[in-house]
């Protein structure tokens, strides 16, 4: 399926070969003539379709069809407002969708793939999109081709070629000296998948000129997929429509036998099954995920999916890597221990440190910075030169370079040990220093050498025995400032912490000390030697009382990360190499750091930028807090429209005139509600949240502490409204004159309701109201709206209002107030019960 490139000798000039790369102008040169190394995108969904989309809608089929009716039977007044609260309906919805679209577009660009090019002689990392042909690409384990090319240097380099081939297994390549050119063992291919040794290649083909680009394939995934949550809600909401349909069957039939006129009951009918469907629900709830998303930015961490943003706030287990997590991840070497004193093992010893060395982690950017102090790197590196090498990977947990009759080892201490020539004393000596070191919290290296005879050329497995042991250098890493905080605030929350490193377990449980955490080692903590022998079964048993994993292995990750997941776990693991993105997909919230491999990045589902603990648990404390803002959207929509629906229903059994009409009914709905409901998007975190136990996995959003207070504040609002209109027909008022006072009852006793719903857990008094200028503004624009109504003309003879004096006003905004304090009374009652519950 692949084309015909040509030999690398036939279309690279013979300067992309050197080490230096092309040069800055060369690169912008052909960046001009060539343009950007990306495939052509999706068209987007444009503003114009995104407006017209908001007419495929239940709710907006029902409003046109009404509007229709009244046409046919002139009744021009009625047609004029329904076919306004379409177009008002669709304008907010439009509005919502777009926020949330330019929010998630803006996310995902601070996820642009990055590519290591050699450029001006010095190797950089740029944008992937700034590839040029000729660019000379370094490429490691676990990143993601950015273009096509050509391998010019290999070793021991494999790609996964599935998103071409289909094939999972890696395949071979070769570099440049290799190659049988009548095969493509050298080439390499955008979108594949390091996933073994290093190489460089010079890029042959960019953008739409690539395979990928040939194929027409897409890289990376241009939609979001529904979240459980947005599934659930629209499930809700069809679920509404059905049961709110069936109850306004029956209002309009028994409105109808008790004489109301059929156009009256038509419209009333229509009315309120347009008021009690939230079909604005799901679409707000895209917003508040949005936003979280950004919150979540503002706090140093990028969430990759909406669905991260929702699960976020259920995470009851963190698996925390310790270094650079826990710790600063600034390695600094404070000491080399030698095999003994002669000056000749510490020159050796420095001679490892920087030949032995691809300065590819802290670790070893650390380990060339102290060994530059005693030897010109440039000088050594000249001298000799790498002939072979067998790259570090997990398993092997050690690197090896051959050079001109040396072979050179660094890597875990009692690896080399295992592998060096010592006597059993020596041994022993050397495994005491090990623990001693570790037990005070220092990371450790070990080095190690042999002579090899004759010009060899390849290493090979038989040469990694017997080495010449030459000692350790002992590194520092500071805890990072605010972890202790963070780690008692993920115990106040609920969260269990579980440590997993590849280090000593004297190393971890001396940096555990210093974080304040103390434990028994024979019943919290486990080596992954021991990890091995356990089955899957016991661990299920043994996992929640464990704290500390250590010496593990990738595949151990993913076997702790599933036993938590069966006891039903809800679990965050964080990762940064290729070789944790099993682990990292297993767990409910994969997280990153910013310089992990492509393919952890692109499996994950946050990305942090400060690499900090305290980022995770502000990220969790984020995700509960958009439960709750949704929760909160949820009470304040379906509650407002279980009072409407119990207001007209009681007044039609109890042969009263409708309170308001079908034109008040979807005014209150769609401009005095929508406003206030997303502006509930915008609630900011309450710190209660992170003192509650997380949020069982599964739990629905409309709960039984949910459907209590909408049954509550509904009832409650009711029998208030019910009251006000039979004493205003009691005082043989005009119909028109106690239908505007009940629909500016109800507009302001919405707007109340809003206040109401802003928090579950305290009383009015005990927040700020200015927290959310959003919520406040919206309902200062709401009672703005209401006035409109009542004294603009136009509005007037649309809506059937009568004006108002400011005795009325004052009567109707005491008598929202009051009800307010009955809400909040009945709600702090109820949480007062809850809280006893709980205990």
């Amino acid at each position: 399926m692949f084309r015909n490139n040509l030999c690398y000798n036939e279309f690279v000039p013979e300067k992309a070969f050197t080490k230096t790369g092309l040069t800055s102008k060369e690169a912008q040169k052909r960046l001009e003539k060539f343009g950007p190394n990306q495939l052509e995108k999706k068209r987007e969904f444009s503003s114009l379709k995104l407006f017209l989309s908001q007419f495929k809608s239940p709710l907006v089929y029902v409003l046109v069809f009404a509007g229709l009716v009244t046409l046919f039977l002139r009744e021009f007044t009625d047609s004029v407002v329904i076919f306004a609260a379409v177009f008002l309906n669709t304008i907010l919805g439009f509005y919502q969708e777009r926020k949330a679209q330019q929010a998630l577009v803006a996310l995902r660009s601070l996820l642009a793939p990055k590519a290591m090019v050699i450029r001006d002689g010095k190797q950089q990392e740029i944008d992937a999109t700034e590839v040029v042909p000729d660019d000379l690409v370094v490429l490691t384990i676990g990143t993601r081709v950015p273009a096509d090319g050509v391998l010019v240097e290999a070793t021991d380099f494999s790609v996964n070629e599935a998103i071409l081939t289909g094939e999972s297994m890696p395949v071979h390549k070769k570099g440049r000296k290799d190659v049988d050119k009548t095969k493509k063992e050298n080439q390499v291919f955008m979108g594949t998948t390091v996933s073994s040794g290093i190489g460089r290649m010079v890029t042959t083909q960019t953008g739409m000129e690539t395979e990928m680009g040939k194929i027409g394939k897409r890289v990376e995934a241009v939609e979001e997929e529904k979240t459980p949550l947005q599934i659930q809600l629209g499930k809700l909401a069809k679920i509404l429509a059905i049961a709110v349909g069936g109850i306004t069957f029956f209002l309009f039939l028994f409105g109808k036998l008790l004489g109301y006129e059929l156009l009256e009951m038509f419209t009333t009918s229509v009315a309120i099954a347009v008021a009690a469907i939230p079909e604005g629900l799901v679409v707000t709830m895209t917003v508040i995920l949005a936003l979280g998303m950004q919150r979540i930015l503002k706090r140093k961490a990028i969430v990759r999916k909406l669905l991260a943003a929702e699960t976020l706030g259920s995470v009851s287990v963190i698996c925390a890597d310790k270094t650079g997590t826990l710790t600063e991840g600034k390695l600094r070497v404070v000491k080399a221990v030698t095999s003994d004193q002669q000056p000749t093992t510490k020159e050796m010893l420095v001679k490892v440190a920087i030949l032995c060395n691809d300065m590819r982690d802290p670790l070893e950017v650390a380990m060339w910075e102290w060994a530059r102090k005693s030897v010109d790197p440039k000088i050594l590196l000249a001298k000799e030169p790498r002939f072979d090498e067998i790259p570090f990977s997990p398993q092997t947990k050690m690197i090896a370079t051959l050079h001109p009759e040396i072979l050179l080892v660094s890597g875990a201490p009692e690896v080399l040990l295992s592998k060096s020539k010592l006597t059993s004393t020596v041994l022993k000596n050397w495994q005491k220093k090990l623990d001693e070191y570790g037990s005070k919290a220092y990371r450790l290296v070990g080095f190690a050498y042999k002579r090899t005879k004759g010009e060899k050329k390849k290493i090979s497995q038989s040469d990694l025995k017997n080495l010449v042991w030459l000692g350790i250098l002992v590194y520092e890493d500071p805890v990072r400032l605010g972890v202790e905080k963070a780690l008692k605030e993920s115990q106040k929350a609920g969260i269990k912490v579980k440590v997993i490193t590849g280090d000593y377990t004297s190393t971890a449980i001396a940096v555990l000390k210093e974080l304040d955490i103390q434990l028994d080692p024979k019943t919290q903590v486990v080596e992954g030697a021991e990890l091995e022998k356990i089955a899957e079964s016991e661990l299920r048993k043994k996992v929640g009382e464990i704290v500390l994993f250590t010496r593990t292995s990738p595949e151990q990750k993913l076997k702790i990360v599933k036993a938590l997941k069966d006891n039903g776990e809800v679990v965050a693991m964080t990762g940064d190499g290729v070789n944790d993105a099993p682990a990292l997909k297993q767990a409910d919230i994969g997280i990153v750091v910013g310089e992990a491999s492509d393919v952890a990045k692109e499996t994950a589902d946050m990305v942090l930028l400060d690499s900090k603990f305290s980022t995770i648990v502000e990220a969790v404390e984020e995700g509960r807090t958009i439960f709750e803002n949704i929760k909160k959207v949820v009470l304040y929509l379906l509650s407002d429209s279980f009072t409407e629906i119990i207001l007209i229903g009681g007044s039609i059994l109890l042969r009263l005139p409708l309170p308001v009409t079908a034109a008040q009914i979807l005014w209150v709905n769609l401009v005095e509600d929508s406003l206030p409901a997303i502006a509930l998007a915008f609630e900011p975190e309450e710190k209660e949240v992170m003192n509650e136990s997380p949020r069982p996995r599964g739990q629905p959003i409309l709960d039984t502490e949910l459907k209590t207070l909408i049954f509550i504040i509904g009832i409650l609002t009711d029998v208030i409204l019910l009251v006000l209109f039979y004493w205003l027909l009691r005082g043989f008022l005009h119909l028109h004159y106690i239908q505007t006072v009940m629909f500016v009852a109800l507009g302001i006793d919405s707007l109340f309701i809003a206040l109401a719903c802003r928090t579950f857990r305290k009383p009015f008094f005990k927040y700020s109201l200015f927290t959310n200028r959003f919520l406040i503004g919206s309902i200062v624009l709401g009672f703005l709206f209401l006035g409109l109504v009542v004294y603009l003309p136009p509005l007037q003879l649309l809506l059937r209002t009568h004006p108002l004096g400011i005795h009325e006003w004052l009567f109707l905004f005491g008598l929202g107030l009051f009800n307010f304090f009955a809400i909040e009374l009945t709600k702090w009652l109820f949480i007062i019960r809850q809280k006893k519950w709980q205990k």
